[in-house]
């Protein structure tokens, strides 16, 4: 008979013969006693009685119990040797390794017939036979009922009823057990999805947990009464049972958070489901949008324009469209956050699928709706360019190249300087336009996707050729004007250097009207000897070369904005004036600087004459006072004819240089008149 199967109820008639016991007392040892009432006679059902009961009793202790052993007491003392050994045998062989100890309880008559040798020694697994008054050697009378008189009070009837009560609870927590596990079970195998479908399954599984968490309270309640019950109780057999009922409680408590728990994860479960559900739905409607009205759309809006008024038209159009694929944007980053915030373990393979082709979708639309952008963006830059640069060159051409004739020579090198300026920044441009057209037909070349990837036909031909027309028409007028405008730079660098010679050449005629006036105010002074007239002809010299280095230079310009006027086609009448009013200038300064130079050197050629002839005539005194002066001897008549000689030849010299100081005392009045004539008489 299995063990696990006995209960006090199915073997109550053996329970109430009371063929076997527990007293819940122990050994000196601490081991619990079974104790067995041997009857006077057998009877068919005493073997299965005692069996039963041998079995019923080893099931209520626990291993730990069982494994340190049990002591059976057999009280032998009412029935037959025959049937006593019968039962030993009997419990023996049931109880196995788990009873230690086997003592046999018999009437104080039977030591009188019995003879045993002083030197046999007790052999280990062996009966131990004592008398009722010698039993207090192996077991403590504390331990002992009264039947064995000990003085332990031990009811049967009680203890038969504290059994059945103890099973009742046990049967009906194993079985609230049972149905916790199962509940357990299949809450844990609940399917979220399947369950936002059938709003049944979740509303009977909450009637069911709830039914049994009521049931677990009342249980664990009941169990914590039962245990305070038989918490003054010291058997070793309540022990193991309150040690039974505590895992019993543990288990309904844990089956209990296990409930709790599954039922927390199957409520998140069921709200991932339905978030799980609503971001199918977003994705779906998102996608279909894309796939449908927005891919429409765009497949509708194929033109770039002509000009700047279609494409700024065409940009606005643009800019309606994204204006309203915005909310759909909006709506798809909010369920890629959503779809990404989930946790991994908890998202479905389907959503995972349909969440990547939304995705794809949306960046293969958004990437379709950015390159649409940047061709009408590259196309109203293009045509924008373009017209700036045709109405550029054109207002360049007419103020600064087809202006008036009329040239102003004052003006000349900064309306150059505008015009280089102008000329530079419209290369720029042009180079920008260029760019942006060879951008442009690149774009519109390349093939267009739609949103799942497939090439749409879109024919720009046309487009592209309208595009290269007008580069080739921006690069035509582009050679136009810069011919234009170098002819026209080169004419303004000849006003400009026209300007600029005749602009020295005045500053040459100021600059030969100033020596002038220097001239009269510092240079009409005449020395008092040679070599003050000889100092002052060199600085006038010097002065002279100035002067004329001054009219050469001017002369050259004036001669070279003559050969430029005549290139340019410029009237020489404003030349002519200068280079005349040049040549005044020179004539005026070089006659009267010719002139005072005239009276240098005759006032030096004056100064070194008279000089000449002071000296003479010092030297003719001189001679002539050592000739009166020589020793005069009769008898040297030789000596008397070479001082008559002399004399003669001295006044012949004399004769001679009186004439030229004549002639240079004539000079000198002559010189003294045209001294005091002015040099310039101003008209």
């Amino acid at each position: 008979m299995p063990t696990k199967h006995l209960k006090a109820v199915d073997i109550l008639e053996a329970l109430e013969s009371r063929l076997a016991y527990v007293p819940g007392g122990r050994d000196r040892d601490g081991r619990p006693l079974v104790v067995i009432s041997v009857p006077p006679e057998l009877d068919p059902t005493t073997k299965p009685k005692l069996e039963s009961l041998i079995l019923y009793y080893l099931s209520i202790f626990s291993e730990d119990t069982k494994e340190n052993g049990l002591v059976l007491i057999v009280d032998a003392r009412r029935g037959a040797w025959r049937v006593a050994r019968s039962c030993i045998r009997l419990s023996t062989s049931l109880m196995e390794s788990k009873v230690v100890s086997v003592i046999v309880v018999r009437p104080d008559g039977f030591w009188d017939k019995r003879v045993d040798s002083c030197t046999k020694s007790h052999k280990e697994g062996e009966p131990t036979y004592v008398t009722l008054t010698r039993l207090h050697v192996c077991v403590d009378f504390s331990q002992l009922p009264y039947e064995l008189a000990g003085n332990k009070a031990y009811n049967h009837v009680e203890w038969i009823k504290k059994r059945m009560k103890i099973e009742d609870y046990s049967r009906d927590a194993l079985e609230l057990v049972s149905k916790m596990t199962n509940l357990h079970q299949r809450l844990n195998t609940l399917d979220g999805i399947r369950m936002t479908q059938s709003d049944d399954d979740v509303e009977s599984y909450w009637e069911i947990g709830t039914e049994l968490l009521s049931t677990a309270r009342h249980i664990l309640q009941s169990g914590r009464n039962l245990v305070s019950a038989m918490s003054r109780e010291s058997s070793k057999d309540t022990l193991d049972t309150v040690k039974e009922i505590h895992k019993l409680l543990d288990s309904i408590e844990l089956k209990q958070m296990d409930i709790e728990n599954s039922w927390t994860e199957m409520e998140r479960n069921l709200d991932t489901a339905r978030v799980i559900e609503n971001l199918e739905q977003g994705v779906s409607s998102v996608t279909d949008w894309i796939l449908g009205p927005a891919d429409t759309m765009l497949n509708s809006c194929w033109q770039v324009g002509f000009d700047v008024s279609s494409s700024e038209e065409l940009r606005r159009q643009h800019e309606k469209l994204e204006l309203q694929c915005r909310e759909t944007y909006g709506r798809y980053a909010e369920l890629l956050h959503r779809i990404d915030s989930l946790p991994k373990s908890r998202l479905p393979e389907d959503l995972k699928s349909q969440r990547d082709f939304m995705d794809f979708v949306c960046r293969s639309f958004a990437s379709r709706l950015e390159r649409r952008r940047n061709v009408l963006i590259t196309s109203q830059r293009f045509f924008r360019l373009v017209s700036e640069y045709f109405d550029r060159t054109s207002e360049v051409f007419d103020q600064l190249v087809m202006g008036s004739r009329s040239y102003n020579f004052s003006q000349a090198s900064v309306k150059l300087l505008t015009l280089e300026k102008s000329q530079t920044v419209l290369d720029g441009l042009e180079r920008e336009l260029v760019k942006e057209g060879e951008k442009l037909s690149d774009i519109l070349s390349m093939p267009v996707k739609d949103a799942l990837g497939r090439e749409v036909c879109v024919n720009y031909d046309e487009d592209i050729v309208n595009v290269k027309d007008i580069l080739d028409a921006t690069n035509a007028r582009k050679n136009i004007f810069n011919d234009s405008v170098e002819l026209q730079k080169l004419s303004l660098k000849q006003v400009a250097l026209i300007h600029m010679y005749e602009s020295d050449a005045e500053q040459a005629v100021k600059w030969l009207n100033d020596l002038f006036n220097v001239l009269l105010r510092n240079h009409l002074e005449v020395g008092c000897n040679a070599k003050e007239i000889q100092s002052q002809k060199e600085d006038h010299q010097s002065f002279q070369e100035t002067a004329k280095g001054t009219y050469e230079y001017g002369g050259q310009l004036v001669n070279g904005a003559r050969v430029l006027r005549l290139s340019c086609r410029i009237s020489l009448e404003s030349n002519a004036s200068l280079f005349s009013r040049l040549r005044q200038a020179w004539r005026q300064l070089r006659s009267v600087s010719q002139e005072q130079l005239t009276r240098l050197r005759v006032c030096a050629v004056f100064h070194r004459n008279v000089e000449d002839h002071c000296a003479r005539l010092r030297n003719l005194v001189e001679t002539v006072t050592i000739l009166h002066r020589a020793p005069k001897d009769e008898e040297d008549v030789t000596a008397e004819a070479r001082v008559r000689s002399g004399m003669r030849d001295i006044l012949d010299n004399r004769e001679k240089l009186l004439l030229e100081v004549g002639r240079m005392v004539r000079l000198g009045r002559l010189l003294k008149t045209r001294l005091k004539e002015p040099l310039y008489h101003q008209r």
